[in-house]
């Protein structure tokens, strides 16, 4: 019987019958890779916990089959600070959808993985840097992409001197470094906009739980 291990993260989670799950894991070596979980919805099933949105764990999976199945895993982070805050759980969720809608499946992106990963760390522990965090991840989730902010292509954008530099900074700072900034309100706010617009221009994708967002977070 072929299996495999994986580490990663649920970063979609769909219903199948009475009981069964859906998974789609973003996985260190492999990218996105969907994994069918036969009973993970069942309260006793051993695959409650492991199977949950945002659960960072080890998963084993037969790979024998079309769809492979997963047939065990440990949980290593359930980041449970994120499922008791709105907020935190918004930005969650639309990163989620952003890796979903963007990366192709089995393709290695090791990058976007750690800065999932780092981003939910800090949406778990300190929500109420959500929209901060929110702002770092989607320019650092750009880069990756390719779609890297330049300077002369941010100069059509007329933003502040400060935005443009928390924006240099936040591209060219180590990882952990860029998280740690704190942008004041009304920058955090000419670089939401800012960014919405680059990506509808560049994606040209509307992402639902975006629209979530600006209704429960940035509107406050």
């Amino acid at each position: 019987m072929s299996s495999e291990k994986i580490r990663g993260i649920v970063i979609r989670e769909g219903f199948s019958g009475e009981a069964d799950k859906f998974l789609t894991i973003f996985a260190k070596n492999r990218g996105k890779i969907s994994v069918f979980a036969k009973g993970a919805r069942n309260t006793k099933s051993k695959f409650l916990a492991c199977s949950s949105l945002f659960t960072y764990g080890d998963f084993l999976i037969r790979t024998a089959t079309k769809t492979p199945t997963l047939m065990s895993g440990d949980v290593i982070e359930s980041f449970y600070g994120i499922r008791t805050d709105i907020a935190a759980a918004a930005y969650a969720s639309y990163f989620a959808e952003l890796i979903d809608r963007t990366m192709l499946e089995n393709v290695e992106e090791n990058g976007a993985l750690l800065l999932f990963l780092k981003a939910l760390q800090y949406l778990s522990k300190d929500s109420k840097s959500a929209r901060n965090t929110g702002i770092i991840f989607q320019l650092r989730f750009l880069d990756i992409l390719g779609y890297r902010p330049e300077e002369e292509e941010i100069k059509d954008y007329r933003l502040s001197e400060p935005a443009l530099s928390a924006v240099e900074y936040i591209l060219s700072a180590e990882l952990g470094e860029a998280f740690r900034i704190t942008l004041e309100r009304e920058y955090a706010e000419e670089l939401e906009g800012f960014i919405e617009k680059y990506i509808e221009y560049h994606i040209d994708t509307k992402f639902k739980s975006y629209g979530i967002i600006k209704d429960l977070v940035l509107t406050n």
